[in-house]
């Protein structure tokens, strides 16, 4: 046993001796190598990096020089060698989900029933059993309507005791006789078309002090001219809120708000009778509109109501959206807060939309021109509404096989109809 102890001795000594002798020329050697290591993973890494640059320059030519430059560290790099493949893999993934992002699926099928339905409560419950064979869970009823009347009878003070108000029941009456049927009870207004646009509200627009002061119309008063409720007074909004908060008070669970727009002005309008207005700078515009909106929202939404906007399917898809109801969307914050009923009239002279049944839509489908038509719809409206909830209400004179293409278009389209 003693030799052999001897002999590990001597070992150490041997090679403890080495390292004292040559750690100089070890340190040169360890550089050397790192140096070589290094330039190895330089070029393994470019030979790599190079092909899957290809790659995806051919099948994404999108892909930003930043995301080029990341794959490439991620595969240089040596403590990420063994994870290359999952680098890979998710830089496919990530190209991948560069598609649109499904929008939300809205879930309410809403029946909107005649503007004459809260007449009384037999035209109500003859409107409501419609509305139950059709199979929808919401019943929606117009209780103001474009004239500016008020069809139900309101307490709002200035305003119960006025010729605005035409109709006998109230609110709570006509959304206890729609909840008893089974149904949600949804409330529709119209809110700056408002041809009466109450003198009590002072909403108004009016004419410049210069050109003589007094009301603006649409037209002369003697062809017809209407008023309108302005969105750049704080009384509209008052007004609209104040609807809407006895609307939701009321049980209505949905608060529809149809029409907010500006009226067709003419230039003359904009440059002569209203110079007091920014109606001439589209971010001031959308912002008064959706300060109606944002008030009849915090309304609706404090009483446990939800609010919707109604826009036209033609003004949402045109290149114009001016003194339309699809003006609203080009604030896309507020847009997102909120859902869409979208009314589906386009007709086969609408601009930019394929209806020819021999011609293929621009989703790569050909079809009958009523399913041609939506198909191509759903595609602009989609990319229009971005990220926002929308579903789209079909007009009735839509019938037949003529309806069933439409619905089909929507259904593939994953699409909501009202």
């Amino acid at each position: 046993m003693a030799p052999k102890k001897t002999n590990i001795k001597i070992k150490r000594s041997k090679f403890n001796l080495y390292n004292k002798k040559k750690s100089k020329a070890r340190r040169a050697l360890r550089i050397i190598i790192t140096i070589v290591v290094v330039c190895g993973l330089g070029v393994l890494g470019y030979g790599l990096g190079k092909p899957i640059i290809k790659y995806l320059q051919d099948n994404n030519s999108s892909r930003q020089e930043s995301d080029t430059s990341a794959l490439l560290s991620s595969i240089i790099n040596s403590e990420l060698m063994s994870s290359t493949a999952d680098e890979m893999s998710s830089t496919n993934s990530t190209s991948e989900t560069s598609e649109p992002v499904p929008l939300p699926h809205i879930s309410e099928k809403i029946y909107f029933l005649s503007d004459s339905a809260v007449s009384s409560e037999s035209s109500l419950a003859t409107e409501l059993a419609k509305a139950k064979s059709e199979g929808c869970s919401v019943a929606a009823v117009t209780v103001k309507d474009t004239t500016g009347f008020m069809l139900y009878k309101t307490n709002i003070a200035d305003v119960k005791d006025t010729e605005v108000v035409s109709g006998t029941l109230s609110a709570s009456q006509i959304a206890s006789l729609i909840s008893k049927e089974g149904l949600v009870p949804a409330a529709r207004i119209n809110t700056l078309m408002d041809r009466l646009s109450p003198p009590y509200v002072d909403g108004s627009y009016r004419i410049t002090a210069e050109q003589g002061g007094g009301s603006w119309h649409d037209n002369k008063p003697e062809k017809g001219g209407k008023l309108w409720l302005s969105p750049f007074k704080t009384q509209t909004a008052q007004y609209i809120g104040d609807i809407t908060s006895e609307l939701s008070a009321a049980g209505f669970k949905h608060i529809i708000c149809a029409n907010t727009r500006y009226p067709a002005f003419h230039t003359v309008d904009i440059t002569t009778y209203l110079t007091d207005l920014p109606l001439t700078d589209s971010a001031k515009r959308a912002q008064a509109l959706w300060n109606v909106v944002s008030s009849a929202k915090s309304s609706a939404e404090k009483n446990g109501a939800e609010l919707w906007l109604e826009m036209s399917g033609t003004s949402l898809i045109a290149e114009s959206k001016n003194c339309t109801d699809a003006e609203l969307v080009w604030d896309k914050t507020q847009l997102k807060t909120i859902k869409i009923a979208v009314n589906y009239d386009l007709t086969s002279s609408t601009p930019g939309i394929t209806d020819t049944s021999d011609a293929s839509s621009s989703t790569g489908v050909s079809g009958s021109p009523d399913y041609n038509r939506a198909k191509d719809f759903a595609v602009k409206a989609k990319s229009v509404l971005n990220d926002a909830q929308f579903a789209v209400r079909l007009p009735q004179t839509l019938t037949g096989s003529a309806l069933d293409d439409v619905k089909k278009a929507f259904s593939e389209a994953d699409i909501t109809i009202l």
